[in-house]
């Protein structure tokens, strides 16, 4: 396999430690006024304007720091060699040009596709998108997609996401115009995400029953906190959850009270992102899966789990529909664990990957964004997948390191 001026690809996995989510810079309360204005009125409603203008001020800290500058989508430089790709494969059947873009052999991806239909634990396939060509060989976009409609909804689903979602997400047999239309309809989307509704509903609830009369039941309390964390993991992500959630739990008006005060904040902190949100999301022009930001839970969704042990077993030459992985505890403070990534194609000793990886600066928790390509070369080379990620997880541990 031949690289060129290939950039790290950011492809890490879940922190071991609990994080403290993604860095969302705070936006001033006028800046919200374009994103949920209804919401907004609603929460000071219903938790009134004090709690509303606590969650939007920014914290003591925040207001010492200078204005956070605003987080691109890493993307690699353009290789000068190769056609303008950035990695070929060993063979010359695969390559990779920026995060989101891979080319293979018509062959190849049909192969591959077969091989993944086979697999019934497997929910996607492939399909073959605009030609390019490669010196004296034809090259074929690689478009990961769903099988059927069926499966892109059970995928959605089972990440926990609003079922209205699955409406964005490709399948086999899609026309280009209808892939289109969804991503349209998925950036659109965006600057009205259900989400919201759910956040300030909730709320409401939380708000209703700690006014009630009658000492509220612990399942309520239970029931109500659950869906709080559930929708606060969905919209903010784990390290969120770890850092703000009230703990230890409290029962009864205390625990509702702890509720309605965490709300408003969580709902502000999620309009303040919106921005950020779109326009990451923004920057993928074609209609791309929607992952998670984690690496297992990606390779989960796109493969599922193989027979031979699962998802977390080194395999030096996956086959197609199984994956790479890597344990990498110890191996860098504010590093990762470990990392996943779903294996799509091969050509002869290299593999063509289809992953995502947490990240403490994404603006999503769930995006189109969030999935990009990777090629790595036999096990034991400079350009195999251990190599490669130990770079990867060192170069993110040192970016990512709190300031002394």
């Amino acid at each position: 396999m031949h690289a060129h001026e290939r950039r790290a690809t950011g492809g890490e996995s879940a922190p071991r430690t609990a994080p403290r989510g993604p860095e969302r810079p705070r936006t001033p309360s006028s800046a919200l006024s374009t994103h949920g204005p209804e919401a907004l009125r609603t929460l000071q409603r219903t938790a009134g304007n004090a709690a509303v203008a606590r969650a939007l001020a920014p914290s003591p800290e925040q207001a010492r720091e200078p204005q956070h500058q605003h987080q691109h989508i890493q993307r690699y430089a353009e290789g000068e060699a190769a056609h303008g790709f950035d990695k070929v494969s060993a063979h010359g059947a695969i390559a990779v040009r920026g995060r989101q873009e891979a080319y293979a052999d018509a062959d190849l991806i049909t192969a591959a596709a077969h091989s993944l239909d086979a697999q019934d634990r497997v929910p996607i396939t492939l399909e073959r998108g605009a030609a390019v060509q490669v010196g004296d060989r034809t090259l074929y976009r690689v478009l990961p997609v769903y099988k059927d409609a069926a499966r892109a909804d059970a995928a959605v689903r089972a990440a926990g996401r609003n079922p209205e979602g699955a409406g964005h997400e490709p399948v086999r047999g899609d026309t280009a115009a209808e892939r289109e239309d969804k991503r349209a309809a998925y950036l659109k989307s965006l600057t009205d995400p259900p989400e919201v509704r759910q956040l300030v509903a909730l709320t409401e609830r939380i708000v209703t029953a700690l006014k009630a009369r009658a000492e509220p039941r612990s399942a309520t309390v239970d029931g109500l906190r659950a869906e709080a964390m559930k929708l606060a993991v969905a919209t903010m992500g784990g390290g969120w959850v770890a850092a703000r959630f009230p703990y230890p739990e409290r029962t009864g008006r205390e625990g509702l009270t702890d509720l309605a005060v965490l709300m408003p904040g969580l709902t502000s902190e999620f309009l303040a992102g919106l921005p950020a949100v779109e326009n990451q999301e923004a920057q993928v022009h074609e209609l791309l899966i929607t992952l998670p930001n984690d690496c297992q839970a990606a390779a989960a969704q796109l493969i599922g789990r193989p027979a031979d042990g699962g998802l977390s077993v080194r395999r030096d030459a996956p086959a197609v529909g199984e994956n790479h992985f890597v344990d990498l505890t110890g191996a860098a403070p504010d590093g990762w664990a470990n990392h996943f990534a779903a294996v799509i194609l091969r050509d002869g000793p290299d593999s063509l990957t289809y992953e995502a990886a947490a990240d403490r600066t994404s603006a999503v928790q769930h995006g189109k964004s969030l999935g990009y390509f990777a090629l790595y070369g036999r096990a034991g080379t400079d350009q195999s997948f251990d190599t490669v990620i130990r770079a990867q997880n060192q170069a993110y541990a040192e970016r990512s390191a709190p300031a002394t």
